[in-house]
């Protein structure tokens, strides 16, 4: 009886540990290294996404709901005076300007900067535009999807991508904003991160839809 019960305690103890391997966090969050549960991987799984490279998944040339834009060349609007579309000039310097934000908190966290890709600006430019153009705010676009799906469909090679998005008035504020979220903050603060694409569009009222884009 007692070696029964012995050899059941055994069985019980290796499940509980292919479950907690199985919770592991594929980006090797700090906060899952000693928790099963991440308030980031399990609320908001959205902002953490590992997917497989895009050399390897292909978006299929006949869906009629996967568009194949080339994320060097996105289709960026004219300035407007009705629409509030914003030029490569203004939307450069805004995104510089995040940059440096996001950097100098970094460093001040004892983190490395991140390079800006200009690859991967041009397709967070594109859903900073697609958001304002189309009235919504999410991590999900109507066309690409989440994140991960987003740069498989723009053809750009990944191991691993997280999002951080924003509605504000300035990009300062923008800033501020996403240091005051314990999600975002996670995702601006990650040290797996080996660069970073922003993309900012700003609306009639002079409102900043902002996009970032952290890969590795």
């Amino acid at each position: 009886m007692k070696r029964s019960c012995l050899y059941l305690l055994a069985l019980l103890t290796l499940f509980l540990g292919a479950a907690l391997a199985e919770g592991d966090c594929p980006l090797d969050c700090p906060n899952c290294r000693s928790e099963k549960d991440c308030f980031t991987c399990s609320c908001c799984a959205v902002l953490f996404q590992t997917a497989r490279p895009a050399a390897t998944v292909k978006p299929a040339a006949t869906a009629k709901t996967t568009p194949a834009p080339q994320a060097s060349t996105p289709n960026v609007p004219n300035s407007s005076p009705s629409t509030g579309d914003y030029t490569t000039l203004s939307a450069t310097v805004q995104e510089q300007k995040m940059l440096n934000l996001l950097n100098q908190d970094r460093a001040r966290n004892g983190l490395s900067a991140l390079p800006l890709d200009s690859e991967l600006s041009a397709i967070a430019r594109a859903k900073a535009q697609e958001m304002m153009e189309k009235g919504y705010f999410s991590h999900e676009s109507p066309t690409w999807g989440k994140a991960a799906s987003m740069l498989t469909a723009f053809g750009y090679a990944y191991n691993g991508v997280g999002e951080n998005i924003a509605h504000h008035a300035t990009v300062e504020k923008a800033e501020a904003a996403f240091l005051s979220s314990s999600a975002h903050r996670i995702i601006m603060m990650g040290s797996q991160w080996k660069k970073v694409g922003i993309g900012v569009c700003t609306d009639k009222n002079g409102y900043v839809y902002v996009t970032e884009l952290f890969v590795r």
